[in-house]
């Protein structure tokens, strides 16, 4: 099913780049492109914490909240509805999307690989179809496709969360989250640190057009999988030291190795900002989609000097795990 949920993330973003690139293209004035990217990732980004915080209340919903994305992405590839409605309705179906499959994949996987790669594959898609490399009338069925046969697996299978993640259920391992001020503290800093990301994770060259998203992808799935070999101290160690090295070179390399660093803190972040709160994946999910916002919108007018995102960025996980460990009550 990961594979699934994975590949829905490649088309869902294939369709949402490709639609706004078809608008785009035709369009002769530059503020209007920038207006109507700018609400489509309002919508999309900005919006997830509030459908998880619904999703989280009726996981019965979650199979329907998948449909629903497919009809209302649909609408958002019909230009005669008009630009507005389009955006709108791409904002909608991303952002359903997104708090639906990731609030899934935060459920039933505790480690971290799962969430890198679900994540990795929206880059490639958003870069395919902005690009125009692969239309709409290519996505669009593939991911019908794949929403309805995800659609009637999840119809005769439990959303209930593992064991772990159930903090209600008796006799069992349970995962409860850190004590309520260190749990604000843990939140704060790992939101803090996807600020940051928003700013030094994304990018790329109108030369390269999907070498960079190709990194992301790879930062995201290669970030979840040495933490589970390596354990997450030494990860974002890790992190620190390619950040450090893509730091005193040059060039094409030293950035591609720069953005790679970035981009694996994503499903560490993930999953620590979830444990803040095991029975909230939606909304927690949601809110650290919501912090990539500033992001999206000021990295052209507001300047951080890399090495300080990297330094600041190593302390902030690091001070949200050592917080997380220090003040988790027992588990019981």
């Amino acid at each position: 099913m990961l594979f699934l949920y994975t590949l829905q993330h490649l088309f869902v973003d294939g369709i949402c780049g490709a639609a706004l690139a078809a608008y785009a293209v035709n369009e002769l004035y530059y503020e209007p492109i920038i207006y109507y990217f700018g609400m489509y990732n309002l919508i999309a980004f900005g919006g997830q914490w509030i459908v998880g915080f619904i999703l989280d209340r009726h996981l019965d919903w979650i199979p329907y909240a998948l449909l629903l994305s497919l009809v209302a992405l649909g609408f958002g590839t019909a230009e005669a509805v008009g630009i507005t409605t389009q955006v709108i309705c791409l904002g909608m179906g991303n952002c359903i999307f997104h708090v639906a499959a990731g609030s899934i994949v935060l459920r039933r996987y505790s480690t971290y690989k799962e969430l890198g790669l679900f994540v990795s594959s929206g880059a490639i898609g958003l870069a395919l179809g902005l690009n125009q490399i692969v239309d709409t009338l290519v996505f669009l069925p593939l991911y019908a496709i794949l929403t309805l046969a995800v659609f009637h697996t999840l119809r005769q299978d439990s959303l209930e969360a593992p064991p772990i993640y159930s903090p209600n259920l008796t006799g069992t391992t349970v995962e409860t989250g850190p004590a309520p001020l260190a749990g604000i503290a843990c939140l704060s800093l790992l939101l803090g640190c996807v600020i940051l990301r928003g700013f030094g994770g994304g990018g790329g060259s109108e030369e390269y057009v999907m070498l960079f998203p190709c990194v992301f992808a790879l930062g995201k799935a290669l970030g979840g999988l040495c933490c589970d070999r390596m354990g997450f101290q030494n990860t974002i160690m890790l992190i620190f030291i390619l950040g450090f090295l893509a730091l005193q070179g040059g060039g094409l390399l030293s950035i591609l190795l720069l953005v790679l660093a970035f981009n694996m803190t994503m499903p560490l972040t993930l999953r620590l900002v979830h444990r803040c709160s095991p029975s909230h994946p939606g909304m927690m999910f949601g809110l650290a989609a919501g912090c990539l916002l500033p992001g999206a919108f000021f990295r052209g007018s507001l300047q951080i000097p890399p090495q300080a995102m990297i330094v600041i960025q190593f302390l902030c996980l690091f001070a949200a795990f050592y917080l997380f460990q220090r003040f988790r009550p027992e588990r019981q």
